[in-house]
């Protein structure tokens, strides 16, 4: 079965949220200055990027993901692109329609085949394939 890192979901989606907000209070001290929302405004939207990620399997030939606690089945025919977001183990899923909040289903990508360059996932060339991007 095809699926998310589970370590890479522990780091990208539980520890990176913590770790932004954490950051939020080196800028939040005491009184607040609007000058501080240069700081926090990306600080706090990296926590919310981080916190928002899916877990994707795909167990017996369709897709399924969890972004909180509920599974749901996406369709193939659902899916119009597909690729890795910023090469730190996320990847995206471009739908016919458009995903609260980002627009798109990033996900957590399986555990890379190569050690350095580009990246081969193994989810990504499977959903490519079966999608017929």
């Amino acid at each position: 079965m095809l699926r998310s890192d589970h370590s890479s979901t522990l780091v990208l989606k539980f520890y990176a949220p913590i770790i932004w907000f954490g950051g939020t209070f080196v800028f939040w001290s005491g009184e607040f200055r609007w000058a501080q929302l240069i700081f926090l405004i990306p600080l706090i939207g990296g926590a919310l990027f981080h916190a928002s990620l899916a877990v994707l399997q795909i167990p017996d030939g369709g897709i399924r993901y969890r972004r909180l606690f509920s599974w749901r089945q996406l369709p193939y025919d659902e899916i119009v692109d597909c690729g890795v977001a910023w090469g730190i183990g996320i990847g995206f899923l471009r739908l016919k329609h458009s995903l609260f909040p980002w627009g798109k289903l990033y996900f957590v990508l399986d555990k890379n085949q190569k050690l350095f360059g580009r990246g081969e996932y193994p989810m990504l060339r499977y959903i490519e394939k079966q999608a017929r991007i």
